[in-house]
């Protein structure tokens, strides 16, 4: 998956999906982003807006949780019966 964030360095990176719940995700970053810091996740054929609530270290990389507007499930199930 890929990751676009202004405050990011390099303005994008690569991205692991860590956990997903209804209302956000939660991925492993290898640069770290300032909470309230707006995310654009691509993720095969969808996408998801979202703020980062939190971004904590994680071994040599950081887990930042995702605040997202559309159901998350619901996004992913649609894309997934395309």
């Amino acid at each position: 998956m890929n990751v676009n964030c202004s405050d990011l360095r390099t303005g994008s990176c690569k991205a692991r999906l860590s956990d997903l719940s209804v209302h956000g995700l939660s991925l492993i970053l290898k640069e770290k982003v300032p909470v309230a810091s707006l995310i654009k996740v691509e993720w095969g054929t969808v996408t998801f807006l979202g703020e980062a609530v939190y971004c904590q270290p994680h071994g040599k990389e950081f887990l930042v949780g995702l605040k997202v507007e559309d159901s998350v499930y619901e996004t992913a199930r649609k894309s997934a019966e395309q």
